[in-house]
């Protein structure tokens, strides 16, 4: 449930900046907002952070990095951004791809020299539309290592994190959010005020009805993330009238194992595995990518597909 509501006449608690959701981006939000001198609370609706960045192999692209330069790996934000838009067939914005490319680099450098994250380049696969080595990743390889991780550089810092309560209400005047409505675990709300918010909630794959009425192609698929992701920035977003760009773009994955909920790197295609239908018969060019593979695998007899390695 999102709601909007005008601002009540009296907040339980008043925070200069309030982070939604502590996943990699609202913790890494976080981190740069209390650098800048700001007072910052973050809360999270899970027992713990977790989220879909639990779920992922915790790896970041960017390109420019210190550690890049020292595996000699040479790339940069420009290259970065060709690189985004030849993989999307010049789709995006370009200039929400340059502003991406050209601070990533910046942040893996922050994440290792400032709060000591011990990342390393990938130097043994070369991840699909990639010109260049550039993704980034702790020692284990893990989103759960990455959360984990940023969870306790936040608490070393001394920043404010409430897990258990999940954002309900945005209050506002006019289009100027002026804080929110936080549902305890008793049942209760909490009203926090805040001069600053940030949503970092994630998309809408939880919720099968914004999946269909926004991306009906994929609308089938199994979905591989948190259910938490309900799309409630987009319900705020719309109630105050706010633009929205691309809501059908989406990460697919089409070589999810089912039932186990597990990912077949794909690592397995790129040193010479192929798929195959149900009728044994190699049915597209694998070379593609993961993503684009969720639709083709999908428009299959069944709508599944057997690696073979």
């Amino acid at each position: 449930m999102a709601e909007i509501a005008p601002t009540p006449d009296a907040f339980d608690i008043e925070v200069g900046t309030l982070i939604v959701g502590a996943g990699a981006c609202g913790l890494i939000a976080a981190l740069a907002a209390h650098e800048a001198g700001q007072e910052v609370l973050v809360i999270e609706a899970d027992p713990v952070p977790q989220g879909s960045t639990a779920l992922s192999a915790g790896l970041i692209p960017a390109a420019g990095t210190a550690l890049q330069a020292e595996a000699g790996i040479s790339d940069d934000a420009a290259r970065f951004a060709a690189d985004i838009q030849a993989k999307a067939k010049g789709e995006n914005d370009p200039a929400l791809v340059a502003a991406l490319a050209e601070g990533s680099a910046g942040v893996i450098d922050w994440l290792g020299t400032r709060y000591g994250l011990p990342f390393s380049v990938v130097s043994d696969f070369d991840y699909p539309g990639h010109s260049r080595r550039r993704m980034h990743g702790l020692p284990s390889r893990s989103g759960a290592e990455l959360i984990d991780r940023l969870r306790a550089t936040v608490e070393a810092q001394g920043i404010d994190l409430l897990c258990g309560r999940r954002a309900e209400i945005l209050y506002h005047e006019g289009r100027t959010v002026t804080g929110a409505g936080l549902r305890a675990p008793d049942g209760t709300l909490e009203t926090v005020s805040c001069a600053k918010l940030v949503l970092a909630c994630n998309g809408f794959g939880g919720s099968r009805d914004k999946v269909a009425a926004h991306m009906p192609a994929i609308s089938d698929a199994l979905w591989f993330g948190h259910e938490g992701n309900r799309g409630e920035a987009l319900d705020w977003g719309t109630a105050l009238e706010a633009a929205t760009r691309h809501l059908g773009a989406y990460q697919g994955h089409g070589n999810v194992a089912h039932p186990h909920g597990i990912l077949i790197t794909w690592a397995t295609i790129t040193e010479g595995g192929i798929q195959v239908n149900r009728e044994g018969k190699r049915f597209w060019n694998e070379a593609q990518g993961y993503s684009e593979a969720a639709r083709v695998v999908l428009a299959q007899p069944g709508g599944a597909a057997v690696t073979i390695f």
